[in-house]
């Protein structure tokens, strides 16, 4: 059974922000083994990986998507509040 590590938001952050590049397989494979020795032990990140991984699939297949009004602010504000993105000015 694995420990799981303590990570803070600004290494959970900085990962993150580079997450977009490992999916799309465009991340230097060094950065790409530190992002998946990160995610082995962090279930936050694992949770935006995996999210992100489907919204891109299911965003392959059905295409654009009209989201409820205020949907995408409030995705923003969690994800800023939690840390997994730098604020937006």
């Amino acid at each position: 059974m694995s420990s799981r590590h303590e990570h803070t938001r600004l290494e959970c952050g900085d990962l993150l922000a580079q997450i977009s590049d490992y999916l799309d397989g465009d991340l230097e494979d060094t950065i790409c083994l530190e992002l998946e020795s990160h995610l082995v032990d962090c279930t936050d990140c694992q949770i935006v990986t995996d999210t992100l991984r489907k919204t891109i699939s299911l965003y392959r297949r059905r295409g654009r998507v009209e989201l409820p009004d205020g949907l995408t602010k409030r995705l923003w504000q969690a994800l800023e509040a939690g840390g997994c993105v730098p604020p937006r000015g």
